[in-house]
């Protein structure tokens, strides 16, 4: 977090500048959280971590601070004149990661180049640079791991600092001194360039840390993004127990209200019981009414209600004199009418016998069908009856129409005489229950009642109605019934007139009961006001002691709430102005760099088509800004480049971006850790071409690693001649067992011309013609890129098939042929290009030097030594070559 604390080291000097208007508390609050850094930094907005720490953090030690600028003044960024030191020159390296014992580099050429497989040691050299440069491993930080126990030597356990020296624009030697804040824009890491394009794929919304990310300073935005919003909820703002207390003092103001306003109280109860009483009745009194509802003790009116509610009367029977001889004598003359109807049937006792017949034949009709049912006779045809006995017994039955009626109403009145006897009995039933109730069940009358069925059948009530003639031993005289029927009917008017009796008692009891409610609620005031007066008078006696704990918390709230709530104000404030100044930072960042980083981009994308080139870069100035961009083919539109560029463009546009940042300050030395390989292919040569064979960084030192050979290679194919000299390679290999990487630094250069100059010298023509074959295809494509720069880029190639490349020869007269056709071009190049490749060419003699250069590539057993002269004028013809300048558009 060493970059966050220097970022936030540089917010807490921007709050004392004199111009700020910023209140002092707010000054000691961040020079409180920067002499505490490490331990803020460790918190997070998770659960109010940071605002827990920071408000103990406030209460012990923020009156004890001093509100002064912090003693370690902020460097501002170098420029070309004021950097310590104009380049590195050495650096010893170990114990410190991956290095298990010291190893020397020379860093004093221009261009440093380190190459190897992954995990040989590169990353272990380029933190070690920027730990002597910056003070601090940017990784150890991301990876929460304290910096000694990232940065020693896993099998040494230990941890020497790395030695860097450098040489002062004097040259002499001079020791570098860590400073982040100087040094951090001198390394380029493929892990910004990496976060870089991942982030432009996210939403707008979460783009605000994308220039952070880019220069490394997400760890100060995530820092800041920690902090909470507030600090009220660890803070004592409001005073509870202060409020608590004053309700409580409250209350004990109404319990003494309620102590002095008893007896005023108790006159409106004995006013709302006088009421009372008057409402039951207009001249009793309270007393009185208290009396008629009684108590269990002393039984009042009510209870005396109570009491004769309880006695149920019986029931009313129902029958009486009048109505048992009515139905006896209904009973009689139903049966007298029966037997008048009987005695008629008699009469026409013949008559019946022939009905009977004839309602028999007819019932046969159905059965036996067109015979006699007597004879089986056929009724009709030869032979047949001579009268058709179903009409005889229809014709006989139409004359014996009086028989039926009489018949019918013999069934009628047998019915009628059936109901009036069940009628009759279902009246002796109410007499046997009376006879019971009376224990008169062994009385004639209550056995003769007993021995009925419940269904008699006959003229079962003629023993009794009317009198008997002579009285029988074991059944009652009519007139014993009757004397009983009367004591039913006496019960009766009894139990009727104690029903009309009962009413008025039962609402004299129902309202005695409604104001025995109202008068059990006047003794519960009463006994609540008692209780209420006695808990007062306790509560008042005791509150001082009750409440001791609470009255001194709430005077130590008193002094909480003086003491935090400045620290409110205070944190309020700090935080508005930290957010500012972090939103302030991409305008400090990216100030003028718009058209530097287009030129940069521009010259990674030298393939692409001029219309697809930048015409304008509009780089953010706010945290929440846009990166805008305009393309040559429409100058005019303003595009969001992270929507439109691709992947590849995205990380060319953020490496153009660090690129101008570090070129902006003139930082001495720039650091490429890995960075090339966050890029793709296709724009690699763009990106070599830019850096290490253009003038804008020729005055600044140049440290690359790379686990790509081939781009090593380039590099010190196309460095102009004049730079060739400060190059350095250093070749990185696995250990061999001893844990400490296999560093060389005598690699032989890979530039061709160099290869075939040191062959020559040594008098291995062979090698030398190898090296001048393939030095000659590398300047032959140089020459035909510089030409199209030109617009003279356009050759007639022959080639040998489809998808073949062009021959080297071929490739060579046609530039040749090019060179002299163009007869409108005229370049101060143009002349020594074909002197140049007129000599290659063996022109205007034989080929010979093109055999030569063919033979120098192909082994020959036995045979003569090549001529050296040739050789040697080979060799100097491609140095000729090679000393133009054939950059693009020079």
């Amino acid at each position: 977090m060493a970059s966050a604390r220097q970022d936030f080291e540089r917010y807490v000097q921007w709050l004392y500048q004199p111009d700020k208007q910023v209140p002092e508390d707010v000054r000691r609050l961040a020079t409180l959280a920067l002499g505490n850094f490490d331990e803020l930094a460790g918190t997070s907005r998770q659960r109010n971590q940071r605002s827990t720490y920071l408000v103990g953090l406030l209460r012990r030690e923020l009156g004890n601070t001093v509100a002064a600028a912090p003693t370690a003044a902020v460097e501002g960024e170098g420029d070309a004149g004021t950097w310590p030191w104009a380049r590195l020159r050495h650096l010893t390296l170990g114990p410190f990661r991956g290095f298990r014992i010291a190893e020397p580099f020379d860093l004093s050429k221009q261009i440093t180049l380190f190459y190897g497989p992954n995990g040989s040691g590169k990353t272990s050299l380029c933190e070690g640079l920027e730990y002597a440069l910056l003070g601090d491993v940017e990784e150890a930080g991301n990876k929460r791991i304290a910096a000694r126990t990232y940065l020693a030597n896993v099998h040494d356990r230990r941890f020497d600092p790395p030695v860097l020296r450098a040489t002062d624009q004097h040259g002499r030697e001079v020791d570098v001194l860590a400073s982040l804040d100087t040094y951090r824009f001198c390394f380029i890491e493929k892990n910004r360039i990496d976060a870089f394009s991942r982030i432009a794929a996210r939403p707008n919304a979460q783009r605000a840390e994308l220039i952070a990310t880019l220069f490394g300073m997400d760890q100060f935005n995530e820092f800041v993004s920690h902090f909470n919003e507030s600090i009220d909820g660890q803070l004592v703002l409001i005073g509870e127990r202060q409020n608590t207390l004053a309700a409580r003092r409250n209350a004990l103001a109404a319990d003494r209200t309620t102590v002095e306003g008893e007896a005023a109280s108790q006159q409106v109860l004995s006013d709302e019981e006088a009421a009372l009483a008057k409402e039951y009745a207009a001249d009793a009194t309270y007393e009185a009414l208290r009396n008629l509802i009684g108590t269990p003790q002393a039984p009042g009116r009510l209870q005396e209600l109570e009491g004769i509610l309880e006695a149920v009367p019986p029931n009313v029977l129902g029958v009486t004199r009048q109505g048992l001889l009515d139905a006896l004598d209904k009973a009689r003359q139903c049966g007298k009418g029966l037997d008048a109807i009987i005695a008629a049937l008699r009469a026409k006792s013949d008559q019946v016998s022939f009905k009977a017949l004839y309602d028999s034949v007819l019932a046969l009709r159905d059965v036996v069908g067109d015979r006699c049912p007597a004879c089986d006779t056929p009724l009709d045809g030869q032979p047949h009856v001579a009268t058709n006995p179903y009409q005889k017994a229809a014709d006989g039955l139409r004359q014996l129409e009086e028989l039926g009626a009489l018949q019918d109403q013999q069934q009628t009145a047998e019915t009628t005489l059936g109901k009036m006897s069940r009628e009759l009995r279902q009246m002796f039933g109410p007499i046997a229950a009376f006879l019971a109730a009376q224990d008169e069940e062994g009385t004639a009358t209550g056995r003769w009642v007993a021995q009925l069925p419940g269904e008699p059948s006959g003229r079962w009530w003629s023993v009794i109605y009317p009198k008997a003639a002579a009285a029988e031993a074991n059944i009652p005289s009519l007139d014993e019934i009757l004397a009983v029927v009367d004591h039913m009917a006496a019960q009766d008017d009894a139990t009727r007139k104690a029903q009309q009796d009962r009413q008025p008692h039962v609402a004299e009891r129902r309202r005695l009961s409604e104001f025995l409610l109202r008068v059990q609620a006047q003794n519960l005031k009463r006994q609540q006001l008692k209780e209420n007066v006695e808990a007062a008078m306790n509560r008042i006696k005791a509150f001082d002691d009750t409440n001791a704990e609470l009255i001194t918390q709430a005077e130590q709230e008193k002094l909480d709430i003086a003491r935090d709530t400045p620290f409110k104000a205070g944190y309020d404030r700090f935080l508005e102005e930290l957010r500012t100044y972090r939103d302030q930072l991409p305008e400090q960042l990216m100030a003028g760099l718009n058209d530097a980083a287009k030129d940069l981009y521009n010259a990674f994308n030298r393939n692409d088509r001029n219309e697809d080139k930048l015409s304008a870069l509009h780089l953010p100035l706010a945290g929440d800004g846009k990166i805008e961009i305009s393309f040559r083919g429409n100058p005019d539109a303003r595009l969001d480049a992270l929507h439109i560029l691709s992947e590849g463009h995205v990380r060319c546009l953020g490496l153009a971006i660090l690129m101008a940042k570090a070129k902006s300050i003139g930082c001495p030395v720039i650091v490429f850790d890995d960075a090339i390989n966050a890029i793709d292919n296709d724009h690699r040569g763009g990106i070599r071409e830019a850096i290490f064979e253009s003038d804008q960084f020729a005055q600044t030192q140049l440290i690359v690693t790379c686990h790509s050979n081939e781009f090593i290679k380039d590099i010190q194919q196309h460095l102009p001649a004049q730079r060739r000299g400060s190059c350095q390679v250093y070749l990185f290999r696995h250990h061999d067992g001893n844990y400490q990487p296999r560093v060389a630094g005598n690699i032989p250069t890979a530039n061709y011309i160099a290869k075939a100059r040191a062959a020559r010298d040594a008098l291995n023509d062979r090698e030398a013609l190898a090296a001048s074959r393939q030095a000659l295809e590398m300047l032959s494509e140089k020459t035909w890129r510089w030409l199209g720069s030109h617009d003279q880029g356009l050759l007639n190639l022959l080639l040998a098939g489809v998808g073949a490349e062009p021959g080297l020869r071929n490739l060579c007269e046609a530039l040749v042929k090019k060179l002299r056709d163009a007869q409108t071009f005229n370049h101060a190049n143009k002349d020594p290009l074909l002197t140049a490749y007129g000599q290659i060419l063996g022109i205007p003699v034989t080929n010979l030097v093109w055999t030569y250069l063919n033979k120098g590539t192909h082994e020959e057993a036995e045979r003569d030594d090549f001529d050296g002269e040739l050789v040697e004028t080979l060799v100097q013809t491609l140095e000729e070559l090679d000393r133009l300048d054939l950059r693009p558009g020079r």
